[in-house]
Parts: C-alpha cells; sequence; structure tokens
C-alpha cells in the first residue's frame, strides 16, 4: 500500500488565539504562552482523496505543548490545500527551529509523515535599560529608542468584563516612525555577513515581532489579564516629532467580545509594519549595511547597530503601495575597529492587493446559512489563490456580537472550487444562535461582514538562504480596519458587505 500523497510543502505558521493574527513570518515565540501551530496540507495527486484523517504526531521541543486534536475530511480535491492548526503552550519553548511532524492518512493509503522546521524565538523587555530584545540561536537583537506616531486619546473598548470586573483599556496603535537595533552575532564571525536568522528573515523581521508582540501583549492584557504571555513584555515609546504628526485616529467601533479583539490585533500588526516597510523587503540595513563595510583580514564582528528614522509619506493601510522616506545609518564593530555607512531613500510597501471583491447573499431566513466568498487580486491582475492567503472573516450580529469565520480556497466545506482564487467561509445561523442568546441577541436584522487576509510565506524549504529572506509573510493585504492621521475621526473600519436576516 502506497503512502497518502499529502505534505506540508511550507514552514508552518503561528497565529496568535485571542486576536486571530498571524504573526510576522509566521514565528513563534515565547513570550505568548498560546499560539496556535497552524499549517496548509496539501494533496501533491492527482485525484480526489476520500476520509483523509490529519493530526501534529510530535514537536521536537519537549517545552512546547501541543493539544491534540484529529481533523477528519471526507475528500479533499486533488491539489487542494487545507489550513489545519492545533494550540499550543509556548511557554517553556527554547529559541530555535524544533521540528515539527504532521501525520495524513486517507482511504486506500498508507500513513504519511510530513516533518517541517517552525521558528522559535524569546522576545524579553529590560525596564532598567528599556530595551526589547530577542533572542535566536544565531544571536540577540536589541530594540530600543523606538519612536512613534501615537494613538489619539481614546479607549478601543471600555466596560465591564463577563465577571464584573472593571475591563482596563487598550490605547490603541502606535506608528513607529524610528528605532535603534543593536545585533549581537552569536559567535563573533569573520568576513561580511555573517549568518541571517534562522537562516531565513532579515534582521527587521525581528524588529517587527518585538513590536507586534509588543501590541498583542497590551490588547490581551486588557482584555484576558495576565496569564496568557510573559509579563514582562512591556514598554514606552517615544512620541515623534508634533511637528510631523500629533496622534493617529481615534478607536475603531467595536465590541468588547472576540471580534474587538481581532480588529484591534490586526491594526496592531498594520502599525507595527511600519517599521518592515520603511526598511526594505529586498534586503534589510544590517545586511546592505555589511555589504558596504566588509572588515579588514583576520577581524571578527562583534556589534553591529542600526540607527532608523523615516517619515510616512502616506497613511499605512493594509493592501496599498504606502510610501515611506528613510534614513539609516550603519555601524559594524570588528575585533579591530569600527566601520560605518548611510543611506537615505524611499521605499514603498509591496504587500499590496488591487481590489478585494466580496460576495455574500442579499437576504437569509433565520436559521439558515450567512456565507461570503471574496477575491483578492494582485495588481499584476492574477489572483491570490490556495495557500498564499491566511484569510478570514467576522460575521458582525445586528447588536453588536462578533463571529470569526475562516475564508478558505481549498474546495471543501462551503468552498466550491480548490486553488480557483474565491476564499469562501460560512457561518450556521443554528450553531449561532446559543451564544447570540447568551448575549441576549437575536439573529433578527442587518449582519456585516468584514474581510482580512494576510500573505503567507510560501518559499520552499531549502531555499538558500540570502534567497529566502527576501520573501516576508504575515503583511495585511486585505482588512477591514485600517489607521488613519487624523486624531479627529475614528480609524476607518468598512463592512465590505452586508447580509439581512429574517
Amino acid at each position: 500500500m502506497s503512502a497518502t500523497p499529502m505534505a506540508v510543502q511550507t514552514r508552518p505558521f503561528a497565529i496568535e488565539p485571542f486576536t486571530n493574527v498571524m504573526l510576522p513570518d509566521g514565528i513563534f515565540d515565547n513570550a505568548l504562552y498560546k499560539l496556535r501551530i497552524a499549517c496548509h496540507y496539501t494533496n501533491t495527486s492527482g485525484g480526489d482523496l476520500t476520509n483523509v484523517t490529519i493530526y501534529l504526531e510530535s514537536v521536537g521541543d519537549p517545552g512546547i505543548v501541543v493539544t491534540g486534536q484529529t481533523y477528519t475530511f471526507a475528500r479533499i480535491p486533488a491539489g487542494a490545500s487545507v489550513l489545519v492548526s492545533w494550540a499550543a503552550d509556548f511557554q517553556h519553548a527554547s529559541p530555535g527551529k524544533p521540528l515539527v511532524s504532521f501525520v495524513a492518512r486517507a482511504d486506500g493509503f498508507s500513513s504519511a509523515r510530513s516533518i517541517r522546521q517552525i521558528f522559535v524565538s524569546q522576545t524579553r523587555y529590560d525596564e532598567t535599560t528599556k530595551t526589547y530584545s530577542i533572542q535566536i540561536p544565531e544571536g540577540r537583537l536589541e530594540l530600543s529608542k523606538v519612536t512613534v506616531v501615537p494613538p489619539a486619546k481614546g479607549e478601543w473598548w471600555a466596560g465591564e468584563k463577563p465577571d464584573g470586573e472593571k475591563r482596563k483599556p487598550w490605547h490603541g496603535p502606535y506608528v513607529p516612525t524610528g528605532c535603534t537595533l543593536v545585533w549581537v552575532p552569536n559567535p563573533a564571525y569573520p568576513g561580511t555577513h555573517g549568518e541571517l536568522p534562522f537562516e531565513d528573515p532579515w534582521w527587521k523581521v525581528l524588529a517587527l515581532i518585538i513590536l507586534v508582540i509588543a501590541a498583542i501583549v497590551g490588547i490581551i492584557a486588557a482584555a484576558v489579564g495576565a496569564g496568557t504571555f510573559y509579563v514582562g513584555i512591556k514598554g514606552e515609546f517615544e512620541e515623534t516629532d508634533p511637528g510631523v504628526v500629533t496622534e493617529c485616529c481615534k478607536p475603531a467601533p467595536g465590541d468588547v467580545l472576540k471580534g474587538g479583539l481581532t480588529v484591534a490585533g490586526v491594526a496592531g500588526v498594520i502599525a507595527s509594519v511600519a517599521l518592515a516597510v520603511a526598511l526594505s523587503d529586498e534586503a534589510d540595513p544590517h545586511w546592505r549595511g555589511q555589504e558596504a563595510t566588509p572588515p579588514g583580514p583576520g577581524e571578527l564582528t562583534v556589534g553591529e547597530r542600526v540607527e532608523a528614522h523615516w517619515t510616512l509619506l502616506d497613511e499605512p493601510y493594509a493592501g496599498k503601495p504606502y510610501r515611506t522616506r528613510v534614513s539609516w545609518s550603519y555601524e559594524r564593530t570588528t575585533t579591530g575597529g569600527v566601520y560605518q555607512h548611510r543611506v537615505e531613500e524611499e521605499q514603498t510597501n509591496i504587500h499590496v492587493t488591487d481590489e478585494v471583491k466580496v460576495v455574500t447573499p442579499d437576504t437569509v431566513a433565520s436559521p439558515g446559512t450567512l456565507w461570503a466568498r471574496a477575491t483578492f487580486t494582485r495588481p499584476d491582475a492574477t489572483l491570490f489563490s490556495g495557500p498564499d492567503l491566511y484569510a478570514f472573516a467576522l460575521f458582525r450580529a445586528p447588536q453588536g456580537l462578533y463571529f470569526v469565520v475562516p475564508l478558505t480556497d481549498d474546495g471543501v466545506g462551503f468552498d466550491d472550487s480548490a486553488s480557483d482564487g474565491v476564499y469562501t467561509g460560512g457561518l450556521h445561523l443554528r450553531e449561532a444562535l446559543p451564544e447570540l442568546k447568551k448575549a441576549d441577541q437575536t439573529p433578527y436584522g442587518i449582519w456585516k461582514v468584514y474581510v482580512f487576509a494576510q500573505d503567507v510565506n510560501r518559499v520552499a524549504p531549502g531555499t538558500p538562504p540570502q534567497i529566502a529572506a527576501q520573501t516576508i509573510g504575515g503583511f495585511f493585504v486585505a482588512s477591514a480596519v485600517q489607521i488613519a492621521f487624523d486624531p479627529n475621526l475614528p480609524c476607518p473600519l468598512e463592512a465590505q458587505s452586508s447580509i439581512k436576516v429574517v
């Protein structure tokens, strides 16, 4: 009997369960205890597979504790990639690249194992030096002197928790406009270039992880409280020059329930990504600075420092080619001396969509089914499809309760055809009614649909590090919430469609 033709073809990625967002480039960090290990599992055969079971068998780090779950699919079409994920506790995870073993089995085949690496980092904050640090096997990146455009006065949610305890506010997204990055390689290295982080992403991705984690910690601390993250991850930012931009927008309309956390999480990622856009996708300042400052014979590089400051020339809208004007300086310290390099340039966000189209039914009779179909078109007129995206929708009930619904392009369940560029998801009202009843709400009236999508890093394992680093995943290419620089207006939260339930 031959092995089941199913495989995890690209690196699994991290999803933060409270906000529902993917972490930058899918990297896991043990500052966030609760994460989901997600992957796209692909039918690599030319035919449909039936009665498919998928489970996560083991993780190569005993500090990562996975909650067991088996997925069963009646049919997976030829070439389709299904999204599966498992809850895991990373509190005691070690920084590194542990292997994860997945197993799939279909009718007529024996079990097939698919083994992939995940990337795990460790972020901490030192209150004495006011410095964030992120530890990985290749070294340590320190982030300090972060300047930001702060949010306007106001809370993203208020009120009380279900137990009556007063809810702490999350004040909103901070848009970075500058920072200092110090890289301490382990070990000191000879030659022009040292090892890339995880032998894959640029150093700026580590800085982005720090900012996103800081935002997420603030969100879940306000909504859930301690116990789900490392309590030392908190910090202070310096506000940018008031003569440039004073504040970004006020809180978007939202709910204190699950949807409110998701909207806040998306806003936090969108704001943080300004750092990554300013520091370029093709090669970040560390790599370019290294190329411009080759050390002398026999010298070892013991430290590197980047100071960067940028101005946002456009509002940092997700999925749009907004521009930044950036100046950065690089300094290499070796056993023989100090080398410096400086650049001033303009950078543009390349994680974009030309059009997002959402189709829903006009009217649904309760207890029927709500559904949404979304297409995401690139600037070259091609569609994102299959495992290109991690996408989801928020279905907002007439009286405010949110339901998070996955959007997939796998030809399974609500989706008609695999990899055709139509991402589909649905909500059976019969299943939603108990939650609505607990919140003292009804299904009748106008439901609003909000669609979000992050790009997925699909670089194949084994790709040379310098090439692999040029592809970064986890950017929002579509979002119903955006960041604007008018403190007198709410951050736009726009429904892409609506459904009337009668």
